[in-house]
């Protein structure tokens, strides 16, 4: 196994393994499954849509956590369409159900790959694609149905 395997093979553990702790389930709303990570992580999260993103760049969506104070906030633009925004909030539920989750810093990384962002590490390269698995996860769950996609259009 090369070492683009072992990460793939971490990534999907790891992401998997953050998608079961909140115990999402068929049939949720995206309501739910943020209901469902505060109650998995003890938090409190608030969805921000956010007017002003005019110097965001390629950024579509943020995370801040406050430990001490077991609440976070998720910023995402108000100018997406719904399923787009909720899907880069997933990404940073990601973040915080993944074990190993960012620190909190805020940075922009408009990508996962290496290639199109050379500055991050292999841990950072890997916690981004741990948060992207768990999106796309999240998004089988919540709009695999047809009737469901199509309410969201």
């Amino acid at each position: 196994m090369n070492e683009s395997d072992e990460i793939l093979t971490r990534v999907r553990e790891r992401g998997d393994a953050a998608f079961r702790r909140a115990a999402l389930t068929p049939g949720m709303t995206f309501d739910d499954v943020v209901a469902a990570v505060e109650k998995a992580l003890e938090i409190r999260l608030t969805i921000v849509p956010e007017i002003d993103t005019a110097h965001w760049g390629t950024m579509t969506g943020f995370l801040a956590y406050f430990a001490d104070r077991r609440e976070g906030s998720i910023h995402v633009r108000a100018s997406d369409a719904t399923v787009y925004s909720q899907f880069a909030a997933s990404h940073e539920l990601g973040h915080l159900l993944d074990d190993a989750h960012c620190s909190g810093a805020l940075h922009e990384r408009s990508a996962a790959s290496p290639h199109a962002a050379p500055g991050l590490t292999t841990p950072e390269y890997e916690a981004e694609l741990v948060a992207e698995h768990v999106a796309h996860r999240i998004a089988r769950l919540l709009y695999a149905s047809p009737r469901v996609a199509e309410s969201s259009w």
